[in-house]
């Protein structure tokens, strides 16, 4: 440029560059424990006017409930670092790591691992007994274990059979009391019922209960 009676003179304009955040995607799963620690993964995308889209900075991150690797390219893995088998419909552990893209923006994943119903391992009963002169009785308990809840824990019940009533309660303890003296059985002759019963998550077993004829 020049004034008005003078020799020329310049203006320099410098433009500065910044950093533009990049528009970065985050996550938020959610798996079901199972029998061994669960794995988890996905991608991340970024979009930069600055840098590379899709450019993340790698990283392996140890959390609470598990490890969570990022690479690249925004390719993550989260592995738990248990089966988390003690956890019960209804519960939960939640964790969120924070990543970045190559140009520091950060976001999150965010891992939710839900618990089930693991089914108890619960025992079985057979046992037979001789008819009498009047209605037999006999007894025994049930063991269950259980990672979600409380070993040996049943749900009460009584059940009226064919042969007789049954009741088991809290503690797997039953109880069978035949429905009459069943001396119409002879020797080689036998009644058998079967039963159900289940553990407090729902695992069933059976109780079976036969009555063996005698020589009255």
């Amino acid at each position: 440029v020049s004034s008005i009676d003078g020799p020329p003179s310049t203006i320099k304009v410098t433009i500065n560059g910044t950093n533009d955040a990049a528009t970065v995607s985050s996550a938020t799963v959610a798996i079901d424990e199972t029998d061994k620690a669960v794995t988890t993964s996905g991608t991340l995308t970024s979009t930069d006017v600055d840098n590379p889209d899709n450019a993340f900075t790698p990283d392996s991150i140890s959390g609470t409930n598990g490890d969570l690797t990022i690479d690249a390219n925004g390719h993550w893995v989260f592995t738990a670092n248990s089966a988390f088998n003690q956890l019960n419909v209804g519960d939960k552990v939640e964790e969120t790591f924070t990543v970045s893209s190559i140009d520091g923006t950060p976001s999150t994943i965010k891992v939710t691992i839900n618990g089930t119903n693991d089914a108890a391992t619960v025992s079985t009963a057979t046992v037979s007994v001789d008819e009498t002169d009047k209605a037999v009785t006999t007894s025994g308990t049930l063991t269950s274990t259980d990672v979600d809840n409380p070993d040996n824990t049943f749900t009460p019940d009584s059940i009226v059979g064919a042969n007789g009533d049954l009741t088991i309660d809290a503690n797997g303890h039953w109880v069978f009391t035949a429905n009459s003296a069943f001396n119409q059985l002879n020797v080689g002759d036998k009644v058998e019922e079967t039963f159900t019963v289940s553990s407090i998550d729902g695992t069933t077993s059976t109780v079976k209960v036969t009555i063996n004829g005698t020589n009255d």
